[in-house]
């Protein structure tokens, strides 16, 4: 079977997808900063700016990066840094060894408050944050490689074992963190805000599709294709944990987007992905 090199391997994502390809048959390498516990995969710890190289991969699953918007903000040097120079260092070995294809994590936060709703992967650019900055650069790096590349536009992914870290926590683990410890969901803004969750597995699963892809258009969403406001969103996890406390409403975040659902029928399309996770089903 095909060797695949996942970046980020020992991450939310990156943990999934291993998992997903090693169950295919795929010889897998993760490769992520830090690496925890043992795996069924093997293992190269390394920072993916360092000076790489990939002899006998076939294929490459670019997730590393800074992923967090607040800290984007906060701290943009880190999040180009690594999401940038990164991304050129991967590319670059990717070319030197003659990797057959690279698919990159880019995100929704390319299209900032789009007026297109749902958003197609035509809609026109525009960053709100050093983190969505970076996924465009990367984009524009893979557009100029002399590799097979295409550019995953993720939109909201939640899962088992998704971080609860603090500020940075993504909304449906931090929700799930806060009623696990009794305590009420903050919602930053008024909770209109609309968000397309697509559950993990549907995600890997989807992009072990796209590996078996004989071409790729350079850029895809990844969604379900449904929007659901923060308050169904809490409303839907009430249902679900009868006890959990009212929430509770703060200020809203620099850089955060108010509606982003995508449209799928590219992704449709090109890999008919078939029947997602609901997202009841997926918080259940």
């Amino acid at each position: 079977m095909a060797s695949v090199l996942v970046t980020g391997g020992n991450g939310f994502i990156g943990t999934h997808l291993c998992q997903h390809l090693h169950s295919k048959g795929y010889d897998v390498i993760s490769l992520d900063i830090h690496h925890f516990g043992e795996k069924n995969w093997e293992c190269i710890t390394a920072d993916i700016r360092d000076t790489l190289q990939f002899d006998g991969i076939d294929y490459i699953v670019h997730l590393a990066a800074q992923v967090s918007v607040p800290r984007s903000v906060e701290n943009p040097d880190e999040t180009l840094s690594v999401n940038v120079d990164g991304t050129e260092s991967i590319i670059r070995a990717a070319e030197f060894s003659s990797v057959k294809k690279l698919l990159f994590a880019s995100s929704a936060a390319v299209y900032g408050d789009s007026d297109q709703v749902p958003i197609s992967e035509n809609a026109p650019l525009i960053p709100q944050s050093p983190y969505a900055v970076s996924k465009i650069v990367g984009e524009e790096l893979l557009k100029r490689s002399e590799i097979e590349t295409c550019s995953l536009r993720f939109f909201n992914i939640y899962g088992p074992n998704q971080s609860t870290d603090g500020g940075y926590a993504a909304v449906i683990p931090a929700f799930n963190n806060a009623i696990r410890n009794n305590l009420p969901c903050n919602i930053h803004g008024d909770g209109t805000q609309i968000r397309d969750f697509i559950h993990v597995k549907d995600l890997v699963r989807i992009i072990g599709i796209c590996l078996e892809k004989e071409s790729m258009p350079s850029e895809m969403n990844v969604a379900s294709g449904t929007g659901t406001s923060i308050l169904n969103l809490v409303d839907t996890l009430s249902e679900l944990n009868p006890e959990m406390q009212q929430p509770v409403f703060s200020d809203s975040r620099p850089g955060d987007i108010h509606t982003s659902v995508a449209d799928v029928s590219l992704m449709q399309q090109v890999i008919s992905p078939g029947k997602l996770i609901s997202l009841k089903e997926g918080l259940s």
